[in-house]
């Protein structure tokens, strides 16, 4: 087997632990107690960035609203193109949210927790996808686009069963004969976001609008389902190949609106968004439509890149959810999937494979495409990293097991489960 398909092989078989990915803290809970003083002072859009603890500003239902008014209602807001109401926005908020705690016939929820897929995550990622608008991102969309972008993000895995799709294929479950197999449960929470789109009147063309307005909003609805069918983790390999060939067009299209000949050739950065330069009118549909989509994809799977307390916590909660399903494929008399036996496999083994073929080059991208953020998430994936390195080689010296510590979500935040004997 020559290099090039070896390299292939190992990143086909960490394909799967990408989607577990990202993710732990092993530190006491007094590291993760609530400051519920900054939640109730961060109604500032301002206030949200890479550092910003999802599992505290989604600790309750009033910190989750406080927190999607400062995207969407309060002054100096992202402003989604026909100007949808408070009222219909929070009607959608509502409906959005609670698919989130949707449990589904079919799927045994005395083993399966959800500890990973909850609207904690939805909110993460909406802040994360911010975050990386923020930081150059920004330049290749317009405000219509960022702000469908943003709350596409937010309902990215509506719906989402708490079990891999694989494993609603393996058991024939009644939503693979109805979505077949490609994207199941992406193509789910696409449609059900778009249908709540259209009953709370948010994103839909209305008598009066101009060819102007009726695109905007096409052009929404558009990046809103293709974002959100990207993030099915089967189609990585696909993305990074049509972003890096589309990345020599971006970069150059951006260096015609820079007077500053120091940053000719870098990706677009914070002083970029902040000095109000904007492409996406020199950009085609199709080029905003996967770079917004490249964009989420990142934010979906940030957490390597995270501060290592927020890195490794959200690291357990993915692990859980996995090991949860093999107990569940167990209990079935069914073989476990890759990595979802808590019995043989290596959480730190996990990490280090899947950011050696996985994250790292994803993060190399992304810095080349949006500088100031993928070189903020590379630096601390870096160091993440190593510290993954380190837990492996303790395992394998002691022979004793990397020992993982549950600090789900609170109730509001989505957590469906009770923790077992010998959790925490």
């Amino acid at each position: 087997m020559n290099s090039i398909k070896y390299n292939f092989f190992l990143l086909n078989r960490f394909v799967f632990i990408l989607y577990l990915f990202g993710l732990v803290s092993c530190e006491s809970n007094s590291n993760h107690d609530v400051d519920l003083k900054s939640i109730k002072s961060s109604s500032s859009i301002d206030s949200y960035g890479f550092t910003s603890d999802a599992f505290q500003f989604s600790i309750s239902h009033a910190s989750q609203l406080n927190v999607f008014d400062s995207f969407f209602v309060n002054e100096g807001c992202y402003q989604i193109p026909g100007n949808p109401k408070a009222d219909s926005l929070h009607a959608f908020f509502e409906e959005l949210r609670e698919g989130y705690f949707k449990k589904d016939e079919g799927v045994d929820y005395s083993v399966i927790r959800k500890e990973y897929h909850t609207f904690t995550h939805a909110m993460d990622v909406m802040v994360t996808t911010h975050a990386l608008l923020e930081s150059g991102g920004g330049v290749y969309l317009s405000d219509g686009e960022r702000s469908s972008l943003v709350l596409a993000a937010l309902g990215h895995d509506v719906l989402h069963t708490g079990v891999s799709n694989s494993f609603l294929i393996q058991v024939e479950h009644p939503y693979y004969h109805e979505m077949g197999g490609d994207s199941l449960q992406e193509r789910r929470s696409a449609k059900y976001v778009l249908e709540l789109l259209d009953k709370h009147k948010i994103l839909v063309i209305a008598d009066g609008m101009d060819d102007g307005q009726k695109k905007k909003i096409y052009n929404a609805r558009n990046l809103i389902e293709q974002s959100i069918l990207w993030t099915d983790i089967t189609r990585h390999k696909e993305q990074l190949d049509q972003v890096s060939g589309i990345s020599k067009h971006l970069i150059s299209a951006l260096s015609n609106f820079r007077e500053n000949p120091k940053l000719i050739g870098l990706g677009a950065g914070k002083d970029d968004y902040e000095s109000g330069i904007n492409i996406s009118n020199v950009l085609s549909s199709e080029d905003k439509a996967l770079i917004g989509s490249f964009i989420l994809h990142c934010a979906d799977i940030s957490n390597p890149g995270k501060e290592w307390k927020h890195c490794e916590r959200w690291a357990g909660m993915v692990m859980n959810e996995f090991f949860s399903q093999g107990d569940l494929q167990k209990k079935l008399g069914l073989k476990p999937s890759m990595n979802c036996d808590r019995n043989t496999v290596s959480v730190p083994g996990c990490q280090v494979g899947f950011g050696d073929y996985v994250i790292r080059d994803l993060y190399k991208l992304l810095k080349l495409t949006i500088h100031d953020g993928g070189s903020y998430l590379l630096e601390n994936f870096n160091t993440n990293q190593k510290k993954w390195q380190d837990l492996q080689n303790i395992e394998s010296e002691s022979g004793l097991p990397y020992t993982m510590k549950l600090f789900p979500p609170t109730r509001d935040g989505g957590w469906m489960g009770e923790l077992r004997s010998g959790e925490n």
